[in-house]
């Protein structure tokens, strides 16, 4: 139970439970491990409930009626999928595979709805989770509707950056650059023109899957354009 609660609160909007509903969640869940390329659940199907990263990584995925995947996240330990289904109903627009060995704790549906009706602590970090999800989807359209590849590339390197919490500047990627590249709306020529481009202004130093950058500043401000 004790480390199921550890888990959880790893997740940033779910951190803020009280505990009594932290340890109620965690009552229910269960830990699950996948094996890398195993699909954790399918584009189209009803999703049982939400995945949550404790380790390795989840490839989240779209694929058209042609066989093209397209990746859409790859997320990483303390995040989840799976929370739109949860609230609406429908079936999942993405299917997910784990990336690597990766381990989830899952939640069902059931508990996570019943806990939304009985505590007003839980809608409100529920509420808020989906309004940061509009905020970043609306930040995604821009990003791909109005920034060049270098630019997505380098808010790329910020991004993974951030997620480390390390005051080193250094970013190692654990996915090929071809699923980055998706990712981003780019082939992956085009990512690693960008990534040399990135390299010749001095912003960054690469070695792929290893980046290091040289002005965090500047590599911002190129970022926005």
């Amino acid at each position: 139970m004790g480390q199921a609660v550890i888990n959880l609160r790893r997740v940033e909007y779910l951190a803020g439970l009280p505990q009594p509903e932290a340890e109620e969640l965690a009552s229910v869940s269960e830990l699950r491990r996948y094996a890398d390329g195993a699909p954790v659940f399918n584009q189209g199907e009803h999703s049982p409930g939400i995945f949550v990263v404790v380790q390795g990584a989840l490839k989240v995925y779209r694929t058209d009626g042609r066989g093209k995947i397209q990746v859409l996240d790859i997320l990483q330990p303390g995040t989840c999928v799976g929370e739109v289904q949860v609230f609406d109903g429908g079936v999942t627009a993405s299917g997910a595979e784990a990336h690597g060995d990766t381990e989830c704790w899952f939640i069902p549906s059931h508990a996570l709805k019943r806990m939304v009706l009985r505590s007003p602590a839980v809608s409100e970090v529920i509420i808020r989770h989906f309004a940061g999800k509009v905020r970043h989807l609306i930040q995604l359209v821009e990003t791909l509707s109005l920034h060049s590849v270098p630019e997505r590339v380098a808010q790329l390197i910020l991004d993974y950056h951030s997620r480390t919490n390390s005051g080193r500047m250094l970013v190692e990627f654990g996915e090929t650059q071809e699923d980055l590249a998706q990712c981003i709306g780019a082939s992956r020529e085009a990512f690693s023109r960008a990534l040399r481009l990135l390299a010749d202004l001095s912003l960054i130093q690469s070695t792929f899957p290893v980046v290091r950058i040289l002005d965090v500043q500047k590599l911002q401000r190129y970022a926005k354009g």
